[in-house]
Formats: structure tokens, C-alpha cells, sequence
């Protein structure tokens, strides 16, 4: 009896991995997507530790005990739509430098719901420092990365989730990803 009810509590805690349905979500003013239900607007410390840059997000949410986010972020620019590819050879380079070991799944220019995006999807690593005595394990992470040029502004629209998550995830953060809509 006592495995029986562990194993019904380990069920249960595996099978909420799964993400919920999707819901429309206005991100700012002309700018929409679809999120899980149980995505929340991430609290400005969390945003601080996570994603400290100069400015703050125009959103960033999260959700799955804190563990799954999307960010939207914005930069002035003085490239247009049609310089996508262009930026590719710039944003490569970019990430490879971020992360110790990066596995791209996807690189393209695509179009969604009628806008084109630079996209990026990866699985990375961040190794500890190998000069250390005491070393950590490397943090996986699994990554889509979207860029439009909207109006002199770069739009980078960020997934990310821990790599051991991916399986659950992948198909929901395409999803998600590709629910973006500008107007």
C-alpha cells in the first residue's frame, strides 16, 4: 500500500511537467501572443536576477514554479525587416559566445502570422570554470530566440526552460512562439 501511494504522489508530480492550454495575452500595445494559463507577469527581482540588462523587459512572464519564462525585449535599431538574414551572421557568433557548449535545433528566417523573424532554437550549457578545485555541474538550458525589426526597434522574444524539460515543452514553446503577432 505504501508503494502504491508513492507512486500515485510521483505520478502526479511528473505528469504537472506538462504545460497547460494556451490563452491570448496582450504584451503591450500592438503586440499579442499565447501563454499557458498558469503564466504570470515575472516579479521586477526575479527580472533583475535573471535578465539584468540597462532596460527593463516589456514583459516577461513565467510560470511552472518559476522555471519556464518568455521575455520580450526591445533595442533601438538601424537595420530594417529585410536585414534579418544580415542579422543572423551577427546573432550566431553572439550566442555560440554566450554559452559554453550550444546544439542548434534551428536557425531560420521564417514568417509568422505574416511578420518575418530571425529564430534561433538551442539546447546550451554553461560549464564552471575548469580552473576550479570544486566544480558544478554544467546549467543546461533549452532556448528559443525570435527577432523582427518593428518601427527602428529590434523585438526579441525569449523562451527558456531547463534542458531536461524540453520533451514537455518543445511543442508548447513553438506554439507559443509562433502565436506572436504584431500589429
Amino acid at each position: 500500500m505504501k508503494y502504491v501511494l508513492l507512486f500515485g504522489l510521483l505520478f502526479i508530480g511528473l505528469s504537472s511537467f506538462k504545460p497547460g492550454k494556451l490563452k491570448p495575452v496582450k504584451i503591450a500595445k500592438n503586440i499579442t501572443t499565447s501563454l499557458p494559463s498558469d503564466f504570470g507577469i515575472m516579479p521586477d527581482e526575479l527580472i533583475a536576477s535573471r535578465y539584468p540588462a540597462q532596460r527593463k523587459p516589456i514583459a516577461a512572464y513565467t510560470g511552472f514554479n518559476g522555471q519556464i519564462d518568455l521575455v520580450v525585449t526591445e533595442k533601438p535599431s538601424t537595420f530594417s525587416k529585410k536585414d534579418l538574414p544580415l542579422l543572423q551572421k551577427f546573432y550566431k557568433p553572439a550566442i555560440l559566445s554566450m554559452y559554453s557548449e550550444v546544439a542548434f535545433i534551428r536557425e531560420e528566417v521564417s514568417t509568422i502570422n505574416g511578420r518575418e523573424f530571425l529564430i534561433f532554437e538551442f539546447v546550451s550549457a554553461v560549464k564552471d570554470d575548469e580552473k576550479k578545485k570544486h566544480k558544478l555541474a554544467p546549467i543546461r538550458k533549452y532556448t528559443i530566440v525570435q527577432y523582427t525589426i518593428e518601427n527602428d526597434k529590434l523585438l526579441i522574444f525569449t523562451f527558456n526552460c531547463p534542458a531536461a524539460l524540453k520533451p514537455e515543452w518543445q511543442a508548447t514553446a513553438n506554439k507559443m512562439m509562433r502565436s506572436v503577432k504584431i500589429s
